[in-house]
Parts: C-alpha cells; sequence; structure tokens
C-alpha cells in the first residue's frame, strides 16, 4: 500500500489527501481507501466492526477465487500480516511517544 493510503489510516479518516501528480494506480487506490474509511467510520458509529469484517474477509475470499488462484491467498494474508505487524508498531511508537512527553523526556 501506497504512503498516502498509510497517511489516510485513522480511527475516525479525515479529508482525503488528493495529489494532482498521482499516477492512475495511485488514483484508484486512493479512491478504494476513501470507501473503505467510509464504511469503517459508518461500522464505528453503528457498532457493527464484526459485521464489516466479515463482509471484508468475504470479499477478499471473492477476489482470491474470482480473479486469482488459491496462491493468492498466501499473498494476501502475508500482506495483511505486514500491515498488521506495521500498525501495531506505529501504535507501540506513538505510546511510547506519548509517554516520555508526559514524563517530560524526549522519545528516542
Amino acid at each position: 500500500m501506497s504512503e498516502l493510503a498509510l497517511v489516510q489510516e485513522t480511527t475516525a479518516s479525515s479529508e482525503v489527501v488528493k495529489l494532482a501528480d498521482c499516477s492512475p494506480a495511485q488514483q484508484v487506490e486512493q479512491r478504494y481507501v476513501t470507501a473503505v474509511n467510509a464504511l469503517i467510520d459508518e461500522a464505528v458509529e453503528h457498532d457493527s466492526v464484526p459485521i464489516l469484517a466479515d463482509v471484508l474477509a468475504w470479499t477478499l475470499g471473492r477476489v482470491i477465487i474470482g480473479y486469482g488462484t488459491t496462491a493468492v491467498a498466501g499473498d494476501i494474508l502475508r500482506r495483511l500480516g505486514g500491515y498488521v505487524c506495521d500498525l501495531a508498531e506505529r501504535r507501540r511508537a506513538e505510546a511510547e511517544s506519548k509517554q516520555a512527553r508526559k514524563e517530560g523526556q524526549k522519545p528516542h
């Protein structure tokens, strides 16, 4: 996923950052991130995140079977694992930085 998409990853999605010099692939990615962020916001608001997660999992299953091979499942799971690790590390670093500021220290 591009840096633009990662920047837009928030609990409550912010305004979409539009870049005039995006490639067609980046524009498509930006549109998908915006759409999924809106679905996440709605799911959080209506306390229906498990339903959204189930729909997204089912949709990934359709992608694997309909547009690729079962080998694609391994690639999707690898990417998912990488994103989860990256997001967990980002959250840990943010918490560490916040705690350091709270204690009057400079973050590492």
